[in-house]
């Protein structure tokens, strides 16, 4: 009769600190360390094959009640969706102590995109392993409120962290929850449990990243304080940011208020908006404080403008660095006479 216990399981999402936690949790319930290592195999996901899998598998487990199977990264392989058709015969036939698990840190089922074969057959992957009597998956998805979730992640690190240094912090991690985590460890080290992380702190110890800086400029173009927004873009472009993704971020940042503000103008909630954007809620409350900064033909006028510069770019008529200055600059004086 097959074991009850789960023989096959998934981890996945992108909260990897979370994820990457638990899963040191997981092999630690699994028994003695050095027993469980001499056990441990550890697959590439991009080259394994199904015959790798039942290889590593099959052995009966030296000194120890389980043998560990380890995929990473299964998804991003070119025969992943191959492999999946031999998936469900492969763990019907794994033995009671086997313990095979696909790690797919990173990746949300619900996510699209550029990345969206990936969450396919995440998504498949998924399916299988829940269907199978002897299956598990354990999502770890994006934090919707990721200022709370770094005041929580400030806990494991014997730390507090006070909602304005949360916030600031979330803008200049941006989604990368993996240099959260990392940045929360030298801050909690900074300030060595004598007191809460401050805004101080992170402002002194974190660099703003480029994504945070553009939030910073269209704040300032949006309160007609066209000289800041040029001192925020030439530092970016003096730490050596690419002229092109600079303006790329800029023309994201303006749709994403195009479409807040027809939310907001469509009598829609904040909350309400951010769950059809699918935005992240701290997001959105500063889109939606961008977006009351304008009127809606001024925000097609900017599309206007970022279009020129776009064609003033590739033609070659500017720089790279010169288009965005006046970008910049013609921004500010749109905004005046507005």
């Amino acid at each position: 009769m097959p074991s009850p216990t789960p023989i096959t399981y998934v981890f996945s999402g992108q909260d990897e600190p979370g994820l990457r936690e638990q899963l040191a949790s997981f092999y630690e319930s699994l028994g003695e360390h050095s027993a469980l290592e001499l056990n441990t195999t550890q697959l590439d996901g991009t080259l394994v094959t199904v015959g790798d899998i039942e290889a590593a598998a099959r052995p009966v487990p030296f000194l120890a009640d389980v043998r560990l199977v380890v995929v990473e990264d299964l998804t991003a392989s070119a025969n992943s969706r191959a492999i999946l058709e031999q998936i469900p015969s492969m763990i019907a036939a794994l033995p009671d102590w086997t313990r095979l698990v696909f790690v797919e840190a990173g990746l949300e089922e619900s996510s699209s995109g550029k990345r969206g074969g990936r969450q396919q057959t995440l998504k498949k992957l998924i399916n299988l392993v829940e269907n199978d009597p002897r299956g598990k998956v354990l999502a770890f998805d994006t934090p919707r409120d990721l200022p709370r979730w770094l005041q929580e992640r400030a806990l494991h690190h014997q730390a507090t962290l006070d909602i304005a240094a949360a916030r600031l912090l979330a803008e200049c991690v941006g989604g990368n929850l993996v240099l959260a985590d990392t940045e929360l460890a030298k801050l909690a080290t900074y300030t060595a449990g004598t007191r809460a992380i401050s805004k101080d702190d992170v402002a002194l110890l974190i660099p703003y990243s480029a994504e945070a800086n553009i939030f910073r400029m269209v704040d300032a173009l949006g309160q007609r304080d066209g000289k800041t927004a040029l001192t925020l873009l030439r530092k970016l472009l003096d730490a050596g940011d690419e002229p092109l993704r600079i303006f790329a971020m800029f023309t994201r940042q303006y749709r994403m208020i195009i479409q807040m503000r027809e939310q907001l103008d469509s009598n829609q909630s904040v909350q309400g908006a951010s769950r059809t954007l699918g935005m992240r809620d701290f997001i959105a409350e500063k889109i939606a404080s961008q977006a009351r900064q304008y009127r809606m033909e001024q925000l097609e006028r900017i599309i206007e403008i970022l279009l020129e510069t776009d064609v003033a770019i590739k033609t070659g008529k500017l720089t790279g660095d010169l288009a965005l200055e006046e970008f910049v600059a013609r921004l500010s004086r749109s905004a005046r006479h507005n």
